[in-house]
C-alpha cells in the first residue's frame, strides 16, 4: 500500500527540486519526499525491499539517458511501486503525448511553474481528490 505522506520527483534540475520543496512545506502538511535526478537512481531505490512506495510521483519527460515516459514503464515492473498518484510535471506537455501517458498510468499533468503559491494549489487540489 504506498504512504499517501511520501512525494518522489524525479527531475534532473536541481532549481525544480527546490521549488517543488518550497511548495510542499508551504502545503502546511507533514509530508516526505525523495529527490531523484535521474530515472537509473530512482530504479535502484524503489527495487530494494525496503523501500517504501510513494504516494505520488512527480516525473519529468525530459530525463538524461531514460526518458520520463519510459522511466515510468520501468518503475511500474517493480513490485514496491504499488500505484501511486503519477504527475507529469515538464516544461512542455504535448497534447499529442497527453492520451498515450495517460494509457502508461499517468493520472494528472501539471506544466512547470516557477511560481510556488501556484504549485501548492495544483498539489493541494491533488491531493485533497485522493
Amino acid at each position: 500500500m504506498s504512504n499517501k505522506r511520501l512525494f518522489v520527483m524525479i527531475d534532473d534540475d536541481t532549481d525544480d527540486h527546490e521549488i517543488f520543496k518550497m511548495a510542499l512545506d508551504d502545503l502546511g502538511r507533514s509530508v516526505d519526499c525523495l529527490f531523484f535526478s535521474d530515472c537509473e537512481s530512482a530504479i535502484n531505490y524503489f527495487s530494494k525491499p525496503a523501500a517504501s512506495t510513494p504516494g505520488y510521483v512527480f516525473i519529468d519527460l525530459s530525463l538524461p539517458r531514460i526518458a520520463g515516459d519510459r522511466c515510468l514503464q520501468e518503475l511500474q515492473k517493480l513490485k514496491e511501486f504499488d500505484h501511486p498518484c503519477i504527475v507529469v510535471y515538464s516544461t512542455s506537455i504535448p497534447q499529442e503525448w497527453q492520451s498515450r501517458l495517460s494509457n502508461l498510468g499517468v493520472d494528472k499533468f501539471i506544466e512547470k511553474t516557477f511560481s510556488v503559491p501556484n504549485l501548492v494549489d495544483e498539489i493541494r487540489h491533488l491531493t485533497e481528490a485522493d
